[in-house]
């Protein structure tokens, strides 16, 4: 039996016609007779409220609607064969953010550069190749800044140039990374609100978030137990919950408490003495 003929049988069962059934439901005579017929079905909480009042459940109502369940052949599991080294490291630098890989950089730079200063002071090289060192720390990091959206390595850049201008004044190796950290720790904190206030996404609130600590009429009578309520506010009607538990009648003013989905929940507005 398809689910109209078997919600026809519910409602006969109950000695109603389809315009007191469609008076229970809320719903036109004419949206009765389209579900009983197969053209269409009602809505969700409308079959719950069905199947609560008449006592019915919903293995009933479409228990010849879905097709089937054919017995499915067992599948025979696969061992995962691992991945090699080189792959998975290539997928681990993919899964890593913008973010992260510029801080992971950053610190293979620092590590890297310690350790061309501690082999410079052994050897008692000369500055030219520092030189270099910095030139390309000034374009990688002003690489990574472009192709990012917001101030990511921006002061990088200009502990770079720093540690550059430090080296034409004949700073040795270790003086130079210290003005290197300290001209990027302070660019950082100097440019620290402007960076919070590009980062910071505001959400704008949409036309439906308008409605929430508004004033609403209750459309139809709303019972959390049996699953109905309706509001309209703003040109559109809504479907309501009571925020408290309580049944709120059709008629009466209410405020919007909070939304979940497409659903209000509502308190109604105490009543002046």
């Amino acid at each position: 039996m398809a689910f109209g003929e078997k919600l026809q049988e519910v409602r006969k069962q109950s000695g109603m016609t389809q315009e007191t059934f469609a008076e229970q439901l809320h719903v036109s005579r004419q949206a009765v007779s389209r579900w009983e017929s197969g053209r269409g079905y009602p809505e969700i909480e409308k079959i719950l409220y069905i199947c609560h009042r008449y006592h019915t459940t919903l293995d009933a109502l479409f228990a010849d609607e879905l097709p089937p369940v054919e017995a499915e052949e067992a599948e025979v599991e696969q061992p995962i064969a691992g991945k090699p080294l080189k792959r998975s490291f290539v997928d681990f630098l993919s899964n890593l953010s913008p973010y992260d890989k510029l801080i992971g950089g950053t610190l293979l730079f620092i590590v890297l550069l310690s350790l061309m200063a501690l082999a410079h002071s052994m050897k008692g090289g000369s500055g030219g190749n520092m030189t270099f060192v910095w030139i390309a720390a000034i374009v990688i990091f002003g690489i990574a800044e472009a192709a990012t959206a917001g101030l990511v390595s921006i002061w990088f850049v200009a502990g770079a140039v720093a540690a550059l201008l430090a080296l034409e004044l004949g700073a040795v190796l270790w003086l130079q990374i210290v003005v290197f950290l300290a001209v990027s720790i302070a660019a950082l904190i100097a440019t620290r609100p402007l960076a919070h206030k590009m980062l910071d996404k505001t959400i704008v609130p949409t036309n439906a978030d308008r409605v929430l600590h508004h004033t609403a009429k209750v459309t139809e009578t709303i019972d959390n137990e049996n699953t109905t309520g309706a509001v309209y506010i703003d040109g559109k009607t809504w479907t309501a919950r009571s925020e408290d538990g309580d049944v709120i009648a059709r008629g009466a003013m209410v405020t919007i408490v909070r939304m979940e989905g497409v659903k209000l929940f509502v308190r109604k507005e105490r009543e002046e003495q």
